[in-house]
């Protein structure tokens, strides 16, 4: 895998991989465009120095991308790669599953398992916590694009945009709730691996990536929501896979 060395070059990468997605009618390439506007989001954090360090949140960015494209890359290469980013790639294979259930599935794995692990790495043994402002940070950057995914989701799928209007843009806390969570359990996965030893730190991972995966399985087939209310939206959304990414890479930009 190549290392990056700016926030511009990560960009460049995700635009590969969207369009490999969009070639392949693949829905991995929901998350990408979703990725992508983050990305956007934390770069014009850095140029706005909304962060305390610049300079470091571009190395926790380069640092975090890296395991997403490490990831794909041994997918796509019929590698072992971490079992809840196995899962969500996996998962496009299924043709019952909505567009939001690809994006939270790759939030769930880059953030609640690539996060915590990228923030450890980048900071020195047992000192996580000056980036904890920062890290935090990013939650607020991230949730300006979330408006715009959701617009884009209700091109590609009536009933939502049905539901935005109802809830006066209310809706929108799935996605932040999603994301916030998620940052909160990476945030106590970094803690935990900063004041870890080395040798014991792939076993630390290890146990983090299971519980992504089984968080992972749950929001393939969850107890809690009825299948035919899932197949009923499913039977609203654009089935034309190229066309979706086309939609959610256009707030990417």
């Amino acid at each position: 895998m190549k290392n990056f060395t700016s926030i511009e070059q990560v960009l460049g990468k995700l635009d590969e991989i969207i369009d490999d997605c969009r070639k392949k009618q693949s829905p991995n390439g929901y998350f990408a465009c979703t990725y992508r506007s983050m990305t956007i989001a934390v770069l014009k954090g850095v140029q706005r120095k909304e962060f305390e360090d610049p300079a470091r949140m571009v190395r926790l960015d380069l640092a975090f991308a890296y395991r997403y494209f490490e990831a794909y890359d041994q997918y796509k290469k019929r590698l072992k790669c971490s079992n809840s980013w196995h899962t969500a790639f996996e998962a496009a294979k299924d043709p019952r599953l909505l567009i939001m259930q690809h994006i939270v599935l790759g939030i769930n794995a880059h953030i609640n398992l690539d996060l915590g692990v990228a923030a450890a790495s980048i900071m020195p043994y047992r000192k996580i916590n000056p980036l904890k402002n920062d890290f935090n940070k990013i939650n607020t950057v991230i949730a300006s694009i979330n408006q715009k995914v959701q617009q884009s989701l209700s091109e590609i799928c009536y009933p939502v945009e049905v539901l935005d209007q109802l809830s006066q843009g209310n809706d929108n806390r799935t996605l932040d709730f999603a994301i916030s969570k998620a940052r909160q359990t990476s945030w106590a996965a970094a803690t935990v691996l900063s004041n870890s030893s080395s040798f014991i730190r792939p076993t630390l991972v290890r146990i983090v990536d299971h519980a992504a995966a089984q968080i992972a399985a749950n929001i393939i087939t969850s107890p809690r929501t009825p299948k035919h209310i899932l197949a009923k939206l499913k039977a609203c959304e654009s089935s034309n896979v190229a066309r979706n990414i086309d939609v959610l890479y256009a707030t990417a930009v």
